[in-house]
């Protein structure tokens, strides 16, 4: 088997049966399950059961953690290689990091408790899926709207792909700038099922107070190397390390560079959360194979490479 890298998925990966898999004693699923329950003062098992409590970004930041926390498990259970490098997208970072052992399970799932509830609760947005143009024309457009508009806002909030790039801000701005994208050349405008507007300047307020307890949670340096957001770069440093975790909230998530740094140290790149969501984002980079643990296969597969 080659160099493994391993990448946590972000909001958009949650589903009713995400904490469903057989590599792992469903003791230890219902222990974390039970943990969780106490620290949101709510039971996670109805939260599954709700759809519109689940999509939450409350609860289903927390509960993505809980289910990264599964399969990170199960990993550990099948004895893998070290990964060489790992990554998370979005609020998947803090999965990579407490798969890292920089954080406690119980940290993590806090302050993701939290910074759902922040953003949750930050000013009305969209956000919206541009797929088939060039990132640095997307850009161009959402200047040249935010000049021309004092009332509209839009930036890029994620370079997920070559071929996909999430804008995000006020709903003006995101409508102005779904009208004027295809008449360039966008193959497509897809609007995601969110009312915020994360990793842009929407989300300053709920930055400002989220820094406050970020700084009180204890990181210990990861055991592994960590791609964060906010840079596309390795970081080792534990202060820069909480303050990409901050900036990654009103800045965009660099994918691509992230990545392009992984295909460069990995042959095998593995999914460890509830899809398979990131695997569609890392095709066309040079990996030798594309891994997800919640694949039933996934035990058969990971041995025949």
């Amino acid at each position: 088997m080659g160099s493994i890298a391993c990448v946590f998925p972000g909001q958009g990966s949650q589903h009713p049966e995400m904490l469903q898999t057989d590599l792992v004693d469903q003791s230890f699923i219902n222990e974390k399950i039970e943990i969780v329950s106490e620290i949101l003062s709510y039971d996670v098992n109805s939260i599954l059961e709700d759809e519109s409590k689940l999509n939450s970004t409350t609860f289903t930041q927390p509960l993505l953690v809980l289910s990264s926390a599964i399969f990170s498990e199960a990993y550990k259970n099948l004895s893998l290689p070290t990964p060489k490098v790992i990554a998370g997208h979005s609020l998947g970072e803090y999965s990579a990091l407490m798969f890292a052992e920089s954080i406690t399970f119980e940290d993590a799932i806090k302050i993701t408790h939290l910074r759902g509830k922040l953003m949750q609760s930050s000013e009305e947005g969209k956000m919206m899926a541009i797929l088939g143009l060039d990132s640095k024309i997307i850009d161009e457009v959402c200047s040249q709207i935010n000049k021309s508009n004092e009332k509209a806002y839009v930036a890029s909030a994620n370079y997920n792909s070559m071929k996909q790039t999430v804008i995000a801000g006020n709903i003006e701005g995101v409508e102005m700038a779904s009208n004027l994208l295809p008449g360039i050349g966008a193959k497509r405008c897809i609007e995601l099922n969110v009312s915020i507007a994360s990793h842009t300047k929407l989300m300053t307020d709920a930055a400002d107070e989220f820094n406050e307890s970020l700084q009180k949670i204890i990181f210990s340096l990861p055991r592994y190397s960590i791609i964060q957001n906010h840079t596309g770069e390795i970081e080792t440093d534990l202060s820069s390390i909480k303050q990409n975790l901050l900036n990654q909230l009103t800045q965009p998530v660099l994918w691509t560079k992230t990545m392009e740094k992984i295909s460069n140290s990995a042959s095998c790149l593995i999914e460890i959360g509830p899809k398979n969501i990131l695997c569609g984002l890392s095709k066309g980079y040079d990996l030798q194979s594309i891994l997800y643990m919640a694949d039933l296969n996934f035990k058969d597969k990971v041995q025949n490479i």
